[in-house]
């Protein structure tokens, strides 16, 4: 495997640095892990990241990969270090269509979650996906990220809204 150019990796910062900061600090409500956490990005970009350069959305790949940063900074430092309030980390707030509450929830108990669905945790709440463009996204079945949500949503035992019809509305 090779890495991309740093010229590549510069321009990749210049253009999305903004919003995947923002996206550490929402994942991480630390602003000197989130900094960290872009930075350890950028240096995974150089030493293996040629997928960014032939993703068919170089955005999405990195959010995927700097979720997987930020998810392995929260395992590692899971001291039960105080974290700035949400409200502080992420002041623009959730994607229209998101129920605010849902991924409130969801941020705060991703590390109670297992790998894969940490991921689906990331791309239905707090990305606001359908489960088919979440399925699409992380290269499984439908089905298995339906599978995913309904345990995701069991197990953080959080009253998700459903629709009128007692269907569950898919953010």
């Amino acid at each position: 495997m090779s890495g991309v150019a740093a010229a590549e990796v510069a321009k990749l910062y210049r253009q999305y640095g903004f919003v995947l900061g923002r996206r550490a600090r929402m994942f991480l409500r630390d602003d000197a892990l989130a900094q960290d956490a872009v930075q350890e990005l950028l240096i995974v970009l150089m030493r293996r990241g040629e997928g960014v350069m032939t993703a068919d959305s170089p955005y999405r790949f990195m959010c995927r990969a700097l979720d997987r940063v930020c998810i392995d900074l929260l395992r590692k430092n899971h001291n039960g270090k105080s974290t700035i309030p949400l409200e502080d980390a992420d002041d623009i707030g959730a994607a229209p269509g998101i129920d605010v509450d849902a991924r409130r929830s969801v941020i705060q108990s991703l590390s109670r979650l297992g790998e894969r669905e940490q991921a689906v945790a990331v791309a239905v709440f707090v990305d606001g996906l359908s489960q088919g463009e979440a399925a699409d996204e992380l290269g499984v079945s439908r089905v298995t990220v339906n599978k995913d949500v309904q345990k995701i949503r069991a197990e953080l035992s959080f009253d998700f809204p459903r629709s009128e019809a007692g269907k569950e509305v898919s953010p």
